[in-house]
């Protein structure tokens, strides 16, 4: 069920079809990265980290899943809801193939390159 409504904080939306939070430490860190990195470029902005899969956690605005990511033992990944225009030969996003689809996948081989995507990120919330 989703219900949508307007309280005395303004417009907001619920659903019961959340999953429950699961991430693996390198998935916190995925997240704590990305959330530390919007709150020093927008204090005041609300992001929520959601469980919207069992394949990837993901990063959100305003119900807008601009970050996800997956780290296991055999796959390491962010994808980014890239702005459009973004340059399709953007290094970063070698693994996609599509560059048509609004996500764009990134294979990681360390958590070290978290800072490389950082511009990328803080593009896709605005």
């Amino acid at each position: 069920m989703i219900t949508i409504g307007i309280d005395q904080n303004g417009p907001f939306v619920s659903s019961l079809l959340h999953k429950e939070l699961t991430m693996t430490p390198e998935e916190e860190q995925i997240m704590e990265h990305f959330i530390r990195l919007i709150k020093n470029d927008e204090p005041d902005i609300v992001l929520q980290v959601e469980q919207r899969s069992s394949n990837y956690v993901s990063l959100c605005k305003d119900m807008n899943d601009f970050l996800r990511a997956k780290w296991t033992d055999r796959s390491h990944w962010i994808s980014v809801a890239v702005p459009s225009g973004h340059p399709a030969d953007d290094p970063l996003f070698a693994a996609q193939k599509n560059k048509k689809q609004r996500h764009w996948k990134a294979e990681l081989r360390s958590l070290d390159e978290l800072s490389a995507f950082d511009a990328v990120v803080l593009e896709a919330i605005r």
